[in-house]
């Protein structure tokens, strides 16, 4: 990470893993969870990956769930600090809000954590998908 971002690193990795936590967490399904899923070392690694610009977004982005908790959730803490009851349910209130830059915050977390949640591969092998690519294909099918 750019020095000039390293400011943005710990306030959005708490936001990341807080974030991921919420969406994903441990369940009676069988499914992995956030952590069986490394959602938070794999979506670090992407970020990585990722031109400038787009880093920078999605740094941003886990900064402002982290920073902006008060603002965007009506706490008096980071939302890290929330009980996780409460970030999910901030979460679906985001996605749902009438206010377009609110929603817009809710679907991005929620497509960026789905997008790293989805591609790992004991999830993938949880909801069926088969090597071939396509879910449920059979060789020779």
């Amino acid at each position: 990470m750019p020095k000039k971002l390293e400011f943005l690193k710990d306030p959005a990795i708490a936001g990341l893993t807080a974030v991921a936590e919420a969406l994903f967490p441990p369940n009676a399904y069988g499914a992995p969870d956030w952590r069986e899923a490394e959602v938070v070392p794999r979506t670090l690694a992407y970020l990585e990956e990722l031109p400038a610009m787009p880093r920078r977004l999605m740094l941003a982005l886990f900064t402002a769930i982290e920073l902006s908790a008060p603002v965007l959730v009506g706490c008096r803490s980071r939302f890290s600090r929330l009980p996780v009851r409460r970030r999910v349910e901030a979460l679906r209130t985001l996605r749902a809000s009438q206010f377009a830059p609110r929603r817009l915050i809710g679907d991005a977390l929620k497509a960026t954590m789905t997008m790293m949640y989805v591609s790992h591969p004991k999830v993938m092998a949880h909801i069926g998908e088969r090597a071939g690519g396509i879910p449920g294909a059979e060789a020779g099918e």
